[in-house]
């Protein structure tokens, strides 16, 4: 018994320092121009979304969403956001360049609710290319656009038309 707890310690300790290893070693594949593995990609993608989700916990909406809100954050999302995840009523892009990839919010929505979104706009996320967009919005600039992204691929038509036409 006392050999088997042995081994289970030993494999404990020594796991976690091979995998290090490898990382301080530079044994890991970093090239921008590979796809990268799917436990990087699923590894990644989950401690973003716990961390956003954490983050943006407590995170109170001030604003109400409505038509102007919505229409207000879907000219912000033009000027601001479509170059990288989209345009409305564009065809899907899909662009593997970039690690993560970036969202096509327009054609795939956000799973993040919408204080997540708001919290993700306005810090942005580290080694990503979302920049943080805090410094250059107001609250009311950043809740509007948060609304708008959050139901951007389900928005009421004569929202969708009015950010369309006002492009």
């Amino acid at each position: 018994m006392r050999n088997l707890l042995f081994g289970v310690l030993t494999a404990l300790v020594l796991l976690p320092m091979g995998i290090l290893g490898c990382f301080a070693l530079g044994l890991t594949e970093i090239r921008s121009d590979l796809k990268p593995s799917r436990w990087e990609s699923m590894i990644m993608g989950s401690a973003v979304r716990a961390s956003v989700r954490r983050s943006a916990a407590g995170i109170a909406n001030s604003a109400t969403s409505n038509h102007e809100t919505l229409v207000a954050g879907g000219k912000l999302y033009i000027a601001g956001c479509a170059g990288c995840h989209g345009e409305l009523g564009k065809p899907f892009r899909e662009e593997h360049d970039h690690f993560p990839p970036v969202p096509q919010l327009p054609h795939l929505g956000t799973q993040y609710s919408e204080p997540e979104v708001y919290w993700v706009v306005k810090h942005g996320i580290r080694m990503t290319g979302m920049s943080a967009y805090g410094p250059f919005y107001s609250e009311q600039q950043l809740w509007s656009l948060s609304a708008f992204v959050h139901q951007i691929n389900n928005l009421p038509p004569d929202v969708r038309a009015a950010v369309v036409a006002n492009k």
